[in-house]
């Protein structure tokens, strides 16, 4: 029984999230529905192991799953590659499908990620960017910008800029290491990128809130960095939207 990787992108619009719900209308959902399709006779559902869930609205270019091919299939990568894809919304699509070790894990060999987050500067928003970036009509400090994503990188206890999933016990560690937070802008468009060795829950989108804060004149730089060195009690208040979200790539290490 093979176990295959899979890169898959999708536009999160239409979906509750990545992770299985009841309701079936996440793309966890949706995929897995494929595979009785593709084989009939499966005696056990084939279930994906990702990277990480994305929250409803949220897009990936390059989420990672994977999945132990059933007992018997001849059907090569490339072929369950085809067979899913045809059968998908065109809003999903495997990009890359290949054979990994058994020992592999879509999860837990992550060694980091990386997400982009997409916000439109002009006053008006056109209409094939409504809901692939945030329409944020003011004017942006591209050098406070700067600053404020310098202040990020590094390893910090990002406790501040974390939302609650309702079962935390206290124990969590916040800890983590981003090697870049780099924004670029084209024009009315402004990308900001960050590349870490993990992230918490909606951790890019407050982050993104803080710095969108800083860079219109609303806080000072010592607002943000109060809060990542928690010299500053509480919480980011500032959740920037879903619709701007990416995630880009997961980093593994090479497979023997």
């Amino acid at each position: 029984m093979p176990r295959l990787c899979l890169t898959i992108a999708y536009d999160g619009r239409p979906y509750a999230g990545w992770q299985s719900q009841p309701g079936g209308q996440t793309v966890q959902d949706v995929m897995e529905a494929t595979f009785p399709r593709i084989l009939p006779a499966l005696a056990v559902p084939l279930r994906l192991h990702a990277s990480g869930r994305t929250d409803a609205g949220v897009h990936a270019l390059g989420q990672v799953a994977h999945f132990d091919t059933p007992a018997g299939s001849s059907l090569p990568p490339d072929a369950w590659q085809r067979a899913v894809n045809v059968r998908l919304p065109a809003t999903i699509r495997i990009m890359d499908s290949r054979v990994v070790p058994d020992s592999f894990h879509a999860r837990f060999d992550a060694t980091g990620k990386t997400y982009r987050y997409r916000i439109w500067s002009g006053s008006v928003l056109p209409p094939l960017e409504a809901g692939l970036a945030v329409h944020h009509p003011r004017p942006i400090d591209f050098g406070a910008l700067s600053g404020a994503c310098a202040a990020l990188t590094g390893t910090h206890d990002f406790s501040g800029f974390a939302a609650f999933r309702g079962n935390e016990d206290g124990t969590e560690d916040n800890v983590r290491t981003l090697w870049s937070v780099t924004p670029v802008c084209s024009g009315e468009l402004l990308e900001i990128t960050f590349h870490g060795s993990g992230f918490l829950y909606k951790m890019v989108r407050l982050l993104t809130g803080g710095l969108l804060r800083v860079a219109t004149g609303r806080e000072p730089l010592s607002w943000l960095s109060g809060l990542l060195s928690r010299r500053v009690s509480g919480k980011c208040a500032h959740v920037a939207p879903a619709d701007g979200l990416y995630l880009v790539s997961v980093d593994y290490p090479p497979l023997s």
